[in-house]
């Protein structure tokens, strides 16, 4: 006797939201499952994300993105089209209007697109926001916008959004500061590539995240203020290099953040003052995760502002170090970096775990490890319950650019950066 089939004895408005939570093709393939079925994918919200693809499965022509959109009677959910899709599309402005403009998307919560391509150059004219995005602005709570330009204006008002990317557009700094206050729920903010002004200034009462990856693009980034973030728990630095100044240099807070639990630095300019200085702001800081330089120029340049112990002299006593969670990536063991480890060691009295990622060569060299555990003077250890871990660093092929987004935008995660060796990749 076969089993009873339980989920076909659902509402039509359950399996509608089912639906919608699985990948598009899968969605698209539920109406060969009984007759009941064919009519629950045209009416469930609709789920269209082209990035959550098999990297086997071979690209959506256009044609039938055009088609998908025709056939489906909305609401609408997730709108999401990779940069790649448009690099052949000789009008890739109107291709987007017009799906953006059809009934399938209506009250579409949440919306990614991108203009450029993998191959767009460098100083190449970004496109304005479409037209047809703004009849979103009352229904949007996730938004990623690339390679387009938004209007010199007093703001968009989007009252339900809480997280918002921007890649490579182009904005005032006036106009990113109007923008934001136009977002009375927003919790997480990403920033990567240019965004068209040199000067940051965050205002947010709501935020809890932000991340920054200016690795390059026409403006480059040569101040970032945080005023007043009074909820920021998170600043991602996912960054590879500054033109001039790095850091606390660059970065800075007119007001102490006690709210702030995370810091992440990927960039290679860094020093132990800067990350001083950024315990200084940010006093309750418990995760620190720090990609190591590994660029001579800057090695020499570390080896200076590492030595520590007759610089910070009258500070280590002051400085109040709740750090509970320490990851260094790209340890090479060095004496830069064996100095700027040495301190954390000696001076975090309430250090739970030090974790330092080293080449695969040393990880299974045990001499050598036994040899940094002498040089970091791990048994002087001022936490004497802290774990020290030397792991193997493992390379993937993933996409370090949703890497980052997750890290920045979901806030479900106390620790971010769990298998943290997807972050230090790239």
């Amino acid at each position: 006797m076969e089993e009873d089939d339980h989920i076909s004895r659902l509402p039509d408005a359950v399996l509608g939201e089912i639906v919608s939570l699985l990948r598009t093709k899968e969605s698209g393939r539920t109406q060969a499952i009984a007759s009941r079925w064919c009519h629950i994918w045209r009416s469930a919200p609709l789920n269209l994300d082209l990035h959550n693809r098999a990297p086997s499965e071979r690209r959506i022509p256009l044609a039938q993105i055009s088609g998908i959109l025709s056939s489906h009677r909305g609401p609408g959910r997730r709108f999401s089209i990779p940069r790649h899709y448009f690099e052949n599309d000789a009008h890739p402005a109107a291709t987007l209007d017009a799906w953006l403009g059809t009934p399938a998307l209506d009250g579409l919560q949440e919306l990614d697109f991108h203009y450029g391509s993998w191959h767009t150059r460098q100083g190449s004219p970004a496109r304005p926001l479409p037209e047809s995005a703004r009849r979103f602005l009352s229904t949007l709570r996730v938004a990623s916008f690339g390679h387009c330009t938004f209007p010199d204006e007093n703001g968009l008002i989007l009252p339900l959004l809480k997280q918002l990317s921007l890649m490579h557009v182009k904005i005032s700094e006036n106009s990113l500061y109007a923008l934001l206050a136009g977002f009375p729920l927003l919790q997480s903010l990403m920033l990567t590539q240019s965004i068209g002004c040199s000067r940051i200034r965050i205002v947010s009462r709501t935020l809890r995240s932000i991340g920054v990856h200016a690795s390059w693009g026409d403006t480059m980034l040569d101040q970032f203020t945080i005023e007043d973030a009074p909820f920021l728990e998170r600043f991602l630095l996912l960054d590879l290099w500054f033109p001039k100044k790095m850091g606390s240099d660059v970065v800075n807070s007119t007001t102490v953040l006690p709210s702030m639990r995370v810091l992440a630095l990927t960039h290679n300019n860094f020093s132990l003052d800067e990350v001083i200085a950024f315990m200084k702001c940010f006093p309750c800081l418990e995760n620190l995760y720090i990609k190591m330089s590994t660029a001579y120029g800057q090695l020499t340049k570390t080896k200076v502002t590492n030595a520590w112990r007759q610089k910070y002299r009258n500070l280590i006593g002051t400085l109040d170090i709740r750090l509970k969670k320490i990851v260094l990536s790209a340890y090479l063991g060095n004496n830069a970096h064996v100095k700027f480890a040495e301190f954390f060691v000696l001076n975090a009295r309430v250090l739970e775990s030090m974790v330092l990622q080293v080449d695969v060569s040393n990880y299974h060299n045990k001499a050598w490890i036994e040899r940094q555990q002498t040089l970091l003077q791990i048994e002087e250890r001022a936490s004497r319950g802290a774990r020290f871990d030397f792991v193997s660093h493992s390379s993937r092929p993933v996409s370090c650019e949703h890497i980052w987004y997750e890290q920045v935008h979901d806030l479900s995660k106390a620790d971010p950066f769990v298998g943290f060796d997807y972050w230090a990749t790239g």
